[in-house]
């Protein structure tokens, strides 16, 4: 695998890798190197697979929201390759990446994998305020995020801006900011992709025990979807600044607390209205239902598995990260002097990187407390899987109640002949 022996300025790298639209590289290679990346990768595909599979077989609005999911991906990291802020987030390379390697391949898969499952569970709730059900499905996408970023950061499958403010507060390596972000941004698509069907053509109402039953025709329901896609970014990212901006920047409150906060609230929110909710008995599953919640549980028992079986102080990462240069200008370029040693470091190297290189080594680092990391992710996969679990398998027994009162309360000539 000759393109990793070397280091390269950013100047050399685009010059040894030209801006093809598509990279190959070595999964075997890829693999030795970071097994928890090529692991993480696969099953993100799988699990995007696995929901189109479902989506297809439900019908309905089901394979326009897994349509509308993909192309939301492609929005946000096309935002992410496009800004003019230059790069904050540097991914390891992978089997197959795509512009310059800035974007692997599998990232098109995480979307459809992550907001899919989360439709798919509120919709169980029957939820009789839409907004709360938008507010669900933004957490339960946080909620599905959380360990799958925990992991990445740790274990060197991307790293990060060192001196990026909106990074710098994180839970257990991940930037609480981005849990923001991707939560408002999952209530706009929520709200926008349920709304602008009926707004472009009067959509019917779908039965309640189905919410995307019924679909519009095909043009209608492909520009809801592309609609929903490339607006849910903007006015997510309105809703982000909202509340960074004021109680953040202006306030200086921590962002941590800040987000914290606007989870707790949102989450209250929601109970209040699923106090209420149109919930029935759990309608007969398909084998393809159950998969699908076996792959939505088993994504966090993969994390902890992970935590708990490797070390990422024997990941290594060679590829594109954060420039080295003059630490007067961290800003931009990564200090050697002062850098965050928390997730990488240079010690399975013989020498530092030089200056200005832009394709370079970095070597994971131990937990700061393992035993600390693992328990924080079992609890986040004892929740996952309660909630899932209580989601799909779960239900109140006084609708046994009322299905044998149904089934047993006279009707007809034999309700009149009691009379």
């Amino acid at each position: 695998m000759a393109e990793f022996s070397n280091e390269r300025s950013f100047a050399l790298f685009q010059k040894d890798f030209p801006q093809w639209t598509i990279n190959f590289h070595d999964p075997v290679e890829l693999f030795r190197r970071q097994p928890s990346y090529t692991v993480s990768q696969v099953y993100c595909i799988i699990g995007a697979l696995v929901c189109l599979a479902h989506a297809l077989y439900r019908g309905g609005r089901w394979p326009f929201l897994w349509l509308a999911s993909t192309i939301s991906g492609i929005v946000i990291e096309g935002c992410v390759y496009f800004s003019p802020n230059g790069e904050t987030i540097w991914f390891s390379p992978t089997a197959i990446d795509l512009f310059g390697q800035r974007i692997p391949a599998f990232v098109f898969f995480l979307y459809p994998f992550f907001y899919y499952q989360a439709f798919w569970a509120v919709s169980k709730l029957r939820l009789k305020c839409r907004w709360s059900e938008h507010i669900a499905i933004g957490m339960l996408v946080v909620l599905f995020d959380l360990p799958f970023d925990m992991v990445s950061v740790k274990f060197l499958h991307w790293t990060l801006h060192d001196t990026e403010e909106l990074f710098a507060e994180r839970i257990y390596s991940a930037p609480w900011s981005l849990l923001l972000f991707f939560a408002v941004c999952t209530f706009s698509f929520s709200y926008l992709f349920h709304n602008l069907s009926k707004w472009f053509g009067g959509r019917s109402a779908a039965r309640a025990s189905e919410p995307f039953a019924v679909r519009g025709t095909i043009p209608l329901e492909l520009a809801a979807s592309v609609g929903a896609a490339i607006l849910s970014v903007p006015l997510g990212s309105t809703l982000f600044l909202a509340f960074v901006y004021p109680l953040h920047t202006l306030l200086g409150i921590p962002n941590k607390i800040v987000i914290a906060g606007a989870f707790l609230c949102v989450v209250t929110v929601f109970w209040k209205f699923d106090r209420k909710s149109n919930r029935m008995l759990p309608v007969k599953q398909s084998t393809l239902d159950h998969l699908l919640n076996l792959c939505v549980v088993g994504h966090f028992w993969l994390y902890l598995a992970v935590a708990v079986v490797l070390d990422p102080q024997e990941a290594i990462s060679t590829g594109r990260h954060q420039s080295i240069g003059d630490c007067k200008n961290q800003r931009t370029f990564l200090c050697l002097d002062s850098f965050d040693k928390a997730n990488f470091d240079f010690h399975c190297l013989p020498k530092l990187p030089a200056e200005g290189s832009y394709w370079y080594t970095v070597c994971g680092t131990p937990f700061e407390n393992r035993a600390e990391f693992v328990f924080v992710l079992m609890i986040i996969t004892f929740l996952a899987t309660m909630i899932h679990s209580t989601l799909h398998y779960d239900y109140d027994v006084r609708f046994n109640v009322y299905e044998f009162v149904k089934k047993n309360a006279p009707t007809g000539a034999k309700a009149k002949k009691m009379k």
